[in-house]
């Protein structure tokens, strides 16, 4: 069964004749009928009833036509589809991320994609950077999103946002009357970390950052997994905090928030996959975050 001889089947159909069909393909009848007995032989059936002047569907060839015609069509499709997940415009695309990355663009990144590439599935993993990049290294994942730079040669990766360290203070807090606070002030404060992951993560950030400036704050509480628990125990007069300033939008109220005085250098965000990929749905991802 050719995609030729249904094509000779489907337009038999539409022109209602055999002589009708032979004019609109810009062929001579006679191998246009052969090519359709050819198809009956195979499937065993007749496709039409035949006069001297009709060509009716018999009930096989009503319930093969609509079939016929799909297969046509998605034929005809196959270059634009090749074409589309070339460009990273359908495909899947799995993104393994740290919990704090949702605070961001990321959520209008994905629905921007999703809007403009239908065809282009998206999955989240959220998980610790460790557990991430052992994902990433086993393809389970395509691309990692956490605070880490990528590492060479194996990585490859790009700053997609970059965001403010502030200090998360509880509600009535003595340093909530300044409009900002100094790193200085935090020395001897109760302190609230997040876990340690290694590498380039938020704990490694923080405390490499107290330790530059000669702070040396109390730590209450210094294994958190999630940023949500610390602003929930800054919230609870647990301690201070230094975060993300985007976490700082998922609560308000309970927990004042305050820039840092000194210059501090900015928290990127980074996207990680590995060199070996070349897939263009992570190219495609990557991109989209120029819009934002």
């Amino acid at each position: 069964m050719t995609l030729r001889r249904l094509e000779y089947f489907v337009a038999v159909a539409d022109e209602g004749s055999f002589t009708g069909a032979a004019r609109a393909l810009h062929m001579a009848q006679p191998p246009l009928s052969t090519q359709v007995r050819a198809l009956e032989k195979e499937l065993g059936l007749d496709l039409f009833d035949r006069d001297r002047r009709r060509a009716t569907l018999t009930a096989a060839g009503q319930a093969l036509l609509p079939e016929a015609r799909a297969l046509l069509e998605r034929y005809r499709l196959l270059p634009q589809l090749a074409r589309r997940a070339a460009t990273g415009e359908t495909g899947r695309l799995t993104i393994g991320i740290i919990p704090s990355a949702a605070n961001g663009a990321l959520p209008l990144v994905l629905r921007g994609l999703q809007q403009r590439h239908p065809g282009l599935e998206l999955a989240l993993v959220e998980d610790r950077p460790d557990d991430l990049m052992r994902r990433l290294d086993t393809g389970q994942l395509d691309v990692v999103l956490h605070y880490s730079p990528p590492e060479p040669p194996h990585y490859l990766g790009r700053v997609l946002a970059e965001d403010r360290l502030v200090v998360a203070l509880p509600s009535g807090h003595p340093l909530t009357a300044r409009s900002n606070v100094s790193l200085a002030a935090l020395n001897g404060e109760p302190l609230i970390l997040p876990r340690r992951h290694g590498g380039e993560g938020l704990y490694e950030r923080i405390t490499r950052l107290l330790a530059d400036h000669g702070v040396r704050p109390s730590v209450t509480q210094g294994d958190i997994w999630l940023l949500q628990t610390i602003i929930g125990l800054v919230a609870a007069g647990a301690g201070v905090a230094i975060v993300p300033e985007t976490v700082a939008r998922s609560r308000s109220g309970d927990v004042e928030y305050r820039p840092v005085t000194e210059t501090i250098p900015a928290l990127p965000l980074v996207a990680v996959w590995r060199a070996d990929s070349h897939l263009p749905t992570v190219q495609r991802f990557v991109d989209e975050w120029g819009d934002w």
